[in-house]
């Protein structure tokens, strides 16, 4: 095959990537759109309007209402709102009756008083489109207020000196691993597992309980992380191994000459 036909393949291959990740943006976008829609109404306390934007057919007025005072029950209104996406499918058919299309999409939802799990099912095919399924229950996993690199802007002095210490600790361990790889003590595969070694000191703070504690851990780094609900986690961690290893490097080093 010549250069250009396989640079003109791979630029074709290159576009249908991109095609079909704005094709996900935009179904993206529309469900975000159906979920709005659907708070909205929940908080208007609008089953009409709720109804309405339900697939044709899907279920009858009868047995929507009966299912609607169960969410009813769930939902508290609130003014304000933050919505997360914590997953999305599409998926595309196409038989004798037609084609059609199937979008599946959870949130978590939180509110100035509670937090929600919406998944909504959205179908759209010959017939018609709308809303063909959603549940709704209470609870959602916490988000991140501060204490992480994605967070920068909300981080106090002293959870960005645990994102630094925690950047040092790993530079400290590869420096360790490469003089353990170039000097080759005795076990050396053994002090390479080591050097990757923290001692972990954690406190984990809820308004329902408290826990400390400490545990031997790898791959781990301090941090001091608060999230929505009032949950708060401190963790310090010590690459102990490491530390160990550089104490006790002479030792080691004089050892494996002398054999």
């Amino acid at each position: 095959m010549k250069k250009t036909n396989v640079v003109t393949v791979l630029l074709s291959i290159l576009l249908c990537c991109v095609l079909s990740g704005c094709s996900d943006m935009l179904k993206r976008e529309d469900m975000d759109q159906e979920l709005e829609h659907l708070i909205e109404a929940l908080n208007e306390d609008d089953a009409d309007a709720i109804f309405q934007s339900m697939y044709p057919g899907i279920v009858t007025r009868e047995e929507f209402d009966e299912s609607y005072e169960t969410v009813r029950r769930l939902w508290e209104r609130s003014d304000e709102h933050t919505a997360k996406l914590r997953s999305i499918n599409t998926k595309k058919n196409l038989n004798q009756s037609g084609k059609s299309l199937v979008c599946q999409a959870q949130y978590y939802v939180y509110t100035l008083d509670q937090s929600y799990t919406i998944t909504l099912t959205y179908r759209s095919d010959d017939i018609g489109e709308g809303i063909y399924r959603f549940d709704i229950n209470v609870g959602a996993e916490p988000v991140l207020i501060s204490g992480g690199f994605t967070t920068a802007r909300e981080n106090s002095a002293l959870q960005w000196g645990l994102l630094v210490l925690s950047i040092l600790s790993y530079l400290f361990i590869i420096v360790t691993v490469v003089d353990i790889l170039r000097k080759r003590p005795r076990l050396f595969g053994v002090w390479l597992a080591a050097a990757l070694t923290f001692i972990g000191f954690w406190i984990q703070a809820a308004p329902a309980n408290f826990h400390i504690g400490g545990s031997v851990i790898w791959f781990v780094m301090s941090s001091f992380k608060i999230y929505s609900g009032g949950f708060r986690k401190f963790l310090f961690a010590v690459p102990v191994g490491a530390i160990v290893y550089w104490c006790m490097r002479r030792k080691l080093l004089s050892r494996k000459f002398k054999i």
